[in-house]
């Protein structure tokens, strides 16, 4: 489980085909019938002569080299034709009206046979390309199904795998996903900073068109949600990211109630707050921490820098965030578990906040707000890294902490030198952890 966590008909990988060994291009399309050709007599030096009463006998005609089409719909193998494996209808359907179905796909990890893939966007039979992704692509996507992926659901790595497989039918989530993947190699000195904010603003591009019209089935409501939750992820790993991240987290929440369709048959359907609150038991444990002396310490101070906020907060929205801070720290004596559940609770606060308490509070000119954040952010790395540590969990999501100290250093910098002093025991902290 990440430090950072918003609230709570599928494609195959199908070779370019102009690179694809064996590929049969459009124009070689075979028929519904056997091939047949005009009689002809091939020319040669030698003249032919024909006995009288008798017949002339055909050259036997040879079949063109047909490419067994192993992933091909129903009709398309009931009729013996070469199918087009496009999504959602091939060709040969489209043209007599039939309905095109196909068999269950192999698993996904074959697709990494292949030098450059395609994407087929749901409404293929309306546009006349395919968005084209690279082999570097397929490196990312190949990192996201390893190793970064959303740490949330919990344990939901299943759910993520079947996630990846709607990738093929929504660009939007393919860019997410290459984008998150391509902002986690960067972490690791991948240096494709590039590759990541080009993925990540087509993505963008995508949902925003895609959001503009109503969701037409449950596979596509996962897909958004899975998109924006890649973004959000994909924010966290970025020095400038906190903002985002926060946009991000709540517009989790938002394509959850209006347009993501029924979580009962989502992929999604059990990371709900409830949901999320019991698998954190589960996995973490209930067992109380076992803290040391230094950790004591450690919230102990963090209380007593927090509590110096309080008579800075003057919104309502201010005022509850504040509260649940200072509940996950309390809570964090007790049980890592509870703790984490209490995270759940203060991102609720601006998941249902309106447009006009949420703007204003994630504004850089709020220094209250920005100071809470400050605290945010360093009690739940805090807290994240006790706690996964202590159910080895935690090595997954060590990246978290160089980002963390950018926040922490970003926020702290657009201080005026009056608010510096309610930042100055968390930031003698982060320069303790960065120095690590």
């Amino acid at each position: 489980m990440d430090n950072h966590h918003p609230s709570p008909t599928s494609d195959h990988w199908v070779p370019c085909s102009t690179c694809s060994p064996g590929g049969v291009p459009e124009s070689a399309e075979d028929s519904s019938g056997p091939e047949t050709a005009p009689v002809s007599t091939p020319h040669t030096g030698t003249p032919h002569t024909q006995e009288p009463g008798t017949r002339a006998r055909r050259r036997p005609i040879p079949r063109k080299g047909h490419t067994k089409s192993r992933l091909g719909c129903f009709h398309c193998k009931r009729r013996k034709v070469k199918c087009q494996e496009t999504i959602p209808s091939c060709s040969n359907c489209a043209r007599v009206g039939l309905v095109c179905e196909y068999p269950e796909r192999p698993r996904m990890a074959s697709a990494f046979s292949a030098s450059v893939i395609t994407v087929v966007p749901t409404n293929s039979l309306q546009s006349s390309t395919a968005t084209v992704f690279t082999q570097e692509d397929m490196r990312y996507f190949h990192h996201f199904l390893v190793t970064a992926y959303p740490p949330l659901p919990i344990q939901g790595d299943q759910i993520w795998m079947q996630t990846a497989c709607l990738s093929h039918s929504y660009d939007y989530l393919m860019h997410a996903m290459l984008g998150l993947a391509a902002s986690h190699l960067d972490l690791h000195g991948g240096n494709c900073s590039s590759q990541a904010l080009a993925h990540r603003v087509k993505a963008i591009q995508s949902l925003n068109n895609s959001l503009s019209k109503p969701c037409s089935s449950q596979a596509e409501g996962d897909a958004r949600f899975a998109a924006m939750m890649a973004l959000a992820f994909q924010a966290s790993c970025m020095a400038e990211g906190m903002p985002e991240f926060l946009a991000m987290s709540r517009g989790c929440h938002i394509i959850a109630n209006t347009a993501m369709g029924s979580m009962k048959n989502s992929l999604f359907r059990e990371f709900t707050q409830e949901g999320y609150c019991d698998s954190v038991r589960r996995v973490i444990g209930i067992v109380p921490l076992d803290l040391s002396e230094d950790e004591e310490i450690l919230i102990g101070d963090f209380l007593k820098s927090l509590r110096a906020l309080g008579p800075l907060c003057k919104s309502p929205l201010e005022v509850k965030f504040l509260a649940s801070t200072e509940a996950i720290a309390k809570a964090a004596r007790t049980s890592a578990s509870e703790a984490f559940s209490q995270f759940a609770a203060l991102y609720s606060l601006f998941n249902h906040s309106s447009n006009e308490e949420f703007a204003p509070f994630i504004d850089p000119n709020n220094h209250p707000a920005q100071l809470l954040f400050i605290h945010f952010v360093l009690i739940e790395f805090a807290i994240g890294h006790i706690a996964l540590t202590t159910c080895n969990k935690g090595g997954r999501f060590a990246y978290r902490k160089r980002t963390c100290i950018a926040w922490m250093e970003k926020l702290a910098a657009g201080l005026p030198i009056e608010y510096e002093k309610y930042a100055e025991w968390p930031m003698n902290y982060v320069r303790r952890l960065a120095a690590r």
